[in-house]
């Protein structure tokens, strides 16, 4: 097997001059010990680099001066990205996953790390009318039409002599699931009436995947971001709420640890009172809920280990929309006593 891996790696390796001493495969990532120092090799497919500014952003992020990210070496021959016939690659230090020490320190040095690549990349794009309007439109007409089927779906369920397990739950979530929805719909339209007043819109580059797996630490406990092939310019809010919504996708939780990042967060680069209205209404709608939903309404047939695997996915889901709603509260009432402090 090591012969193997040699065989495939090698050539790639000799155009950057490194003589492999050991070399371990670890899944996306090669591990690659020589007599300097151990080496990451990322391995993507193509498509993964297609339509990427991902070297440009890099360059972008230094010339700003923010340096935590890991560093993507040149070959001798000047290339940052290599390829043979199945994959692109590229070289850069390895870096440890975790540092020596608490995990919640390292989720807040990512979160303030995070920050200060957003301040340091702001800029205010022109906003107009017609594409502040029809993002409002296209999402709230979605949510609309996703709302109608939920309710289509409960009424079925409910003219049924007999439930199945999933339909029986579903009802059990139904009004949950709605209030969710509801929550979500009023925030996106408090947005859209407060960006009416806006001339512009605020854009940072964005990590596109963030993830403690994509925050590693060198010996002295410095963290730098990896993987940014999916980094573009778009609203910070993005980075939120998609690092929240899979945080959220686990066992019923009740801890203010999240609630912390957030803090950390806001406390190096504050959202405007516009962008936490867009992010709330983001991370509140019950997408994979409805999804959910969605995906068994359209099955064919279904035999019992099906059922099962509905129901426990229903559960999944919901237990989201209860990490989600507790956290939100915490946001809001930290606002509400923000409020009444200046009064």
């Amino acid at each position: 097997m090591e012969r193997t891996v040699r065989e495939r790696y090698e050539p790639l390796l000799q155009s950057y001059r490194l003589q492999a001493e050991h070399i371990e495969e670890h899944g996306s990532v090669v591990k690659v010990h020589t007599s300097q120092g151990a080496y990451a090799l990322k391995k993507l497919e193509p498509a993964r680099l297609e339509r990427s500014n991902f070297m440009q952003h890099l360059q972008l992020l230094a010339e700003k001066g923010f340096t935590n990210f890991a560093p993507i070496y040149h070959n001798g021959v000047g290339e940052y990205i290599l390829s043979d016939s199945e994959y692109r690659y590229y070289l850069m230090p390895w870096l440890e996953a975790h540092a020596q020490g608490e995990e919640n320190d390292e989720y807040h040095k990512m979160f303030q790390t995070l920050a200060s690549m957003h301040q340091k990349t702001l800029r205010e794009e022109k906003l107009t009318e017609d594409v502040l309007d029809n993002h409002y439109d296209t999402l709230s007409g979605l949510w609309e039409r996703e709302r109608n089927a939920l309710e289509e779906f409960v009424v079925n369920c409910e003219s049924r002599w007999y439930m199945s397990p999933f339909e029986l739950q579903y009802c059990t979530y139904f009004h949950q699931a709605i209030r969710a929805h509801e929550f979500a719909s009023k925030k996106l339209e408090e947005w859209h009436e407060a960006m009416k007043e806006q001339e512009t819109t605020r854009i940072a580059l964005i990590h596109g995947n963030l993830s403690m797996n994509h925050f590693l630490f060198d010996h002295e406990r410095n963290g730098y971001f990896i993987s940014l092939e999916r980094s573009q310019f778009s609203t910070p809010v993005q980075d939120l709420v998609q690092f929240y919504s899979r945080s959220f996708q686990t066992y019923p939780i009740a801890r203010n640890d999240r609630y912390e990042w957030f803090q950390v967060y806001q406390k190096n680069f504050p959202f405007t009172s516009e962008e936490k209205k867009l992010m709330l209404a983001y991370l509140a709608y019950p997408r994979l809920f409805t999804k959910q939903v969605a995906t068994y309404a359209a099955q064919p047939s279904r035999n019992d280990r099906n059922e099962r695997e509905s129901v426990t996915q229903l559960q999944q889901v919901h237990w989201l929309i209860n990490n989600t709603e507790f956290f939100v509260s915490q946001i809001q009432a930290a606002e509400q006593q923000a409020q009444q402090s200046q009064q």
